[in-house]
C-alpha cells in the first residue's frame, strides 16, 4: 500500500530513524526507498548497518548540490505502491499513525495528508533566548475559487513542538497529476509548502493532518550545507516562496517529475494506475 521515500545526502541521523521507518512500512504493507543524492556511499552503508537488505537504495551520482525536490521525484519514480510518503531522514515515526493515515488516503477521495507535528529530540534546539515561539499563517485564493491556508511554525522552545509540512502522504495518481515536486525551487525552506500549495490550488485536494513524530535535532549547518549559495535559511525560504507565488499567479501548478526521473538510468517500475486516473 505505502512507498516510503527518504532523500539523503551525508546525514548521520538516518541510522537512528530507520527502525521506525521500517516498522511503519511493515504495518502499511509497504517498503522503504532511500535516495542517495550524490552522498557518500560508505557513510550510507554505515547508516544502514543491519538493515541493508530491508531497504532499496537508489543512487543519483554526479550532483554538485543537494536538491531535495529532485531526489523526492527520483524516489517516486523508483517505487510502485499507490500511496507515497515523503519522509525526512531525521524523523522517528509513530508507525501506527502513519499506517492509519495511509489507509485513510487509500480509501478517501480528494485528500492528501501530512503529519500534524513533530517534537524536537532536544528541547530548544534553535537556541531561543527571549522569543520562545513564532510562526505564520498564509492565505491564498485563486480566481477559480480555490483557497489555501498554511499555518507553519518554528520550534516552541518550551515544548519542543512545531508543524510538519514536509512529512507528506499523497496518492501516486495525485502526485503525478501535478508532475511531482518542483526542483526549480532549489534551496531550503519552501519545497514542502509548495507541494501543499499545488495539491490544494492546482489539484483541488483537501489536506488532512494526523499523527506526530520526533525530529532528531541538529544545527543549521546540517540543514543547508549541501545547497548552492545558501547562507541563511530564512533568505532561502523567502526567495523560494516568491518564485513559487509567481508560478501560482501564472496558473502554473506543475512540478518537474518528468525531467527529474531521468536522473536515474535504467528501467523504472510501472505504476499501478494510469497518470490521469
Amino acid at each position: 500500500m505505502l512507498s516510503i521515500i527518504v532523500s539523503w545526502r551525508d546525514r548521520v541521523e538516518l541510522g537512528r530513524a530507520l527502525p521506525s521507518l521500517l516498522a511503519a512500512a511493515k504495518l502499511a504493507h509497504g517498503d522503504v526507498t532511500i535516495v542517495n543524492f550524490s552522498g557518500s556511499a560508505e557513510l550510507l552503508r554505515g547508516q544502514l548497518d543491519g538493515h541493508r537488505d530491508d531497504v532499496r537504495v537508489v543512487e543519483v551520482p554526479g550532483q554538485a548540490f543537494f536538491n531535495k525536490s529532485a531526489a523526492q521525484n527520483v524516489g517516486a519514480a523508483s517505487t510502485r505502491h499507490p500511496v507515497l510518503f515523503f519522509c525526512d531522514c531525521d524523523i522517528i515515526l509513530e508507525p501506527d499513525s502513519v499506517a492509519e493515515l495511509a489507509q485513510r488516503l487509500l480509501t478517501t477521495d480528494g485528500i492528501f495528508g501530512t503529519l500534524a507535528g513533530v517534537r524536537e529530540s532536544e528541547t530548544n534546539s534553535r537556541r531561543a533566548r527571549h522569543v520562545v515561539s513564532f510562526g505564520y499563517e498564509l492565505h491564498i485564493k485563486t480566481a477559480d475559487g480555490r483557497q489555501l491556508t498554511i499555518i507553519d511554525s518554528e520550534e516552541d522552545s518550551q515544548t519542543g513542538l512545531r508543524h510538519a509540512p514536509g512529512l507528506l502522504l499523497v496518492r501516486r495518481t495525485d502526485f503525478l497529476a501535478i508532475n511531482g515536486y518542483n526542483a526549480g525551487l532549489h534551496g531550503w525552506g519552501w519545497e514542502d509548502q509548495d507541494m501543499i500549495s499545488r495539491l490544494t490550488l492546482g489539484r483541488g485536494l483537501r489536506r488532512v493532518m494526523s499523527g506526530n513524530a520526533i525530529h532528531l535535532s541538529h544545527d543549521d549547518h546540517a540543514r543547508i550545507a549541501y545547497y548552492p549559495a545558501v547562507t541563511s535559511r530564512w533568505e532561502s525560504r523567502d526567495r523560494m516562496f516568491r518564485t513559487a507565488l509567481a508560478n501560482y499567479d501564472d496558473g502554473n501548478f506543475l512540478g518537474t517529475y518528468d525531467r527529474d526521473r531521468t536522473l536515474v538510468a535504467g528501467p523504472q517500475p510501472s505504476h499501478p494506475l494510469p497518470r490521469d486516473a
